[in-house]
C-alpha cells in the first residue's frame, strides 16, 4: 500500500514550500486565488485527507511559543439607524464571544451593517472580511430579518443568532423561547394565576418564528382551556396596551416592554398587588422585576465555539443541512409577583 499522501509530498510534487501548501489548503488569502486552486486539486487528486485534530494541536503548540494568537472573528450587527443603538442583549452576547474566543486563541471584532456613518454594505464588509483574512463570523440578533443573498460566505464559517437571515439559513444559536415560555406559563399557573396574558411586539415574534405566541396558545389548547388572546402590536405603545388590558382583564401579563407596570401605575392598577408582570428577557428590564435569564453571554460562547469547531473541520460557506442549538433560559424571582 502507498503511503498516504503528506503537506511534504504534495510539496514536492507540486515543486512550492511546504508552508505555502499548507497555507493554501487552510484558503489563508496571502495564496493567491490560482496556487490555492492547485494546490487543492492535488490534493483531491491525492486523497489527502488533513486531520484537524492534529492541525488544532499544532496550532495550540504555536500559540504557546508566540505568547499571542492573531486570529479575529467578526461580530456583525445591524443598525437601523445609528450603531449607538447597541441593544444591551447584544453587548452581553459579545462580552460572552469575546470571553470564549479569548479563551480559544481568538479576537474578536464589532462590525456594523447599515445606511449610517460608519456602517457597511454587504459588500463592503464581504471584501473587508475577506481583505484582512477574518474567517469566521456570528450574526447577532438583527432587529429585523435581513436578505443576505448578496453576501459572500463561500471563505467564511459563520453562524446566526436566532432566524436573523431570511436567507441564506445557516446554523443557528438561540434560547429555547417556545420550551422557556411554557415552563414560565405552567410556573405562573401553579402560583396560582388564572388569567395570563402574552404582549409582544411583532418584530420580536417574527425574529423567533413566532415561538413565544405558539407555546403560550400551546399550554391552554393542551388543557383545553381557551386562554386570553395574545396582544402582539406593531409597537406597543399605552394606546395599544390598555384596551386589550380592560378587555382581557389579565391577572398576570408576561412580556418585553416594562412600562406596560407604569401605564397600569397611571390607571390605579397595582403590581403585584392586582396584575403580576413577568419579563421575557431580563437584559432589557428597565427595573427590578421577575422574568427570564436568556443567558447572552452564554450564547455568545456557545456561538464562538460552533464557528471555531466549523473551522477545524474546514467547513466553509452556506450549509447544505443547517443546524440548530438552543439554550433553555433561567427563572428569575423578582418584585413584580405576588
Amino acid at each position: 500500500m502507498p503511503p498516504a499522501p503528506t503537506i511534504r509530498s504534495l510539496a514536492r510534487r507540486l515543486r512550492l514550500s511546504v508552508a505555502t501548501v499548507s497555507r493554501a489548503l487552510r484558503d489563508n488569502p496571502e495564496v493567491t486565488p490560482e496556487t490555492r486552486a492547485r494546490v487543492r486539486r492535488a490534493a483531491g487528486r491525492a486523497g489527502y485527507d488533513p486531520n484537524p485534530l492534529l492541525g488544532a494541536a499544532l496550532s495550540a503548540v504555536r500559540r504557546g511559543r508566540q505568547q499571542q494568537y492573531r486570529g479575529t472573528l467578526a461580530l456583525v450587527d445591524a443598525a437601523e439607524s445609528e450603531p449607538e443603538h447597541y441593544l444591551a442583549f447584544h453587548r452581553e452576547i459579545a462580552a460572552g464571544a469575546k470571553v470564549r474566543a479569548e479563551e480559544l486563541g481568538f479576537a474578536t471584532e464589532l462590525f456594523w451593517l447599515g445606511e449610517g456613518p460608519g456602517a457597511l454594505s454587504h459588500r463592503r464588509l464581504s471584501g473587508m472580511l475577506r481583505a484582512r483574512g477574518i474567517p469566521g463570523a456570528v450574526l447577532l440578533p438583527f432587529h429585523t430579518a435581513r436578505d443576505f443573498s448578496d453576501f459572500d460566505f463561500t471563505r467564511l464559517a459563520a453562524v446566526q443568532m436566532d432566524h436573523s437571515l431570511v436567507r441564506p439559513q445557516l446554523h443557528t444559536i438561540l434560547p429555547d423561547h417556545y420550551v422557556s415560555i411554557v415552563r414560565v406559563v405552567e410556573r405562573m399557573a401553579l402560583r396560582g394565576y388564572r388569567r395570563i396574558g402574552l404582549c409582544l411586539e411583532e418584530r420580536k415574534e417574527l425574529r423567533v418564528r413566532w415561538k413565544w405566541s405558539a407555546g403560550f396558545l400551546t399550554h391552554w389548547r393542551s388543557r383545553g382551556l381557551p386562554g386570553l388572546a395574545p396582544l402582539i402590536a406593531p409597537v406597543l405603545t399605552k394606546e395599544t396596551f390598555l384596551p386589550w388590558f380592560r378587555e382581557q382583564r389579565p391577572d398576570l401579563i408576561i412580556g418585553h416592554v416594562q412600562a406596560m407596570t407604569a401605564w397600569l401605575a397611571e390607571e390605579g392598577v397595582r403590581v403585584p398587588a392586582d396584575v403580576g408582570f413577568v419579563n421575557l428577557n431580563l437584559t432589557e428590564k428597565a427595573g427590578p422585576c421577575a422574568g427570564l435569564d436568556l443567558q447572552p453571554r452564554r450564547l455568545g460562547a456557545v456561538a464562538v465555539e460552533t464557528v471555531v469547531g466549523m473551522l477545524h473541520r474546514r467547513e466553509r460557506g452556506v450549509p447544505e443541512q443547517p443546524q440548530t442549538i438552543t439554550l433553555e433560559a433561567t427563572w428569575c424571582e423578582g418584585p413584580t409577583l405576588r
